[in-house]
C-alpha cells in the first residue's frame, strides 16, 4: 500500500506518526463539526444552543491545544534523538 522508499528506520517510524497525528486531528475536527451539527439541529431554543455551541468549541480548542501540545513534545523528543544519532553517526565517520 505504501510505496514510499524511506532511506532509514527513523524516517519511517517519524513519517507513521505524523501520519497518525494527522489522523487524530482530522478526527477531532470531524467530531467538533458533527457535535456542532447536532446542535444546530437540535429541538432548543437559540440561546441555550448558542450556549452549548460556545461550550463545545471551549472544548475542542482545549482539546485541540492539549494534543498539539502532546504532539509537538513527542516530535521535540523523537527531533532529539534523530540529532543525537546523527551526530554520533558523524563522529564515527569523522574517525
Amino acid at each position: 500500500m505504501n510505496d514510499r522508499i524511506y532511506y532509514s528506520r527513523e524516517a519511517e517510524q517519524a513519517a507513521a506518526q505524523q501520519r497518525t497525528v494527522l489522523a487524530l486531528m482530522v478526527m477531532l475536527l470531524g467530531l467538533g463539526l458533527g457535535a456542532l451539527v447536532a446542535l444546530l439541529f437540535a429541538p432548543r431554543k437559540g440561546d441555550e444552543v448558542r450556549k452549548e455551541i460556545a461550550n463545545q468549541a471551549e472544548n475542542i480548542y482545549e482539546n485541540g491545544r492539549e494534543s498539539t501540545g502532546k504532539a509537538l513534545k513527542e516530535l521535540q523528543k523523537d527531533f532529539d534523538k534523530l540529532r543525537s544519532d546523527v551526530e554520533d553517526r558523524l563522529k564515527h565517520v569523522a574517525r
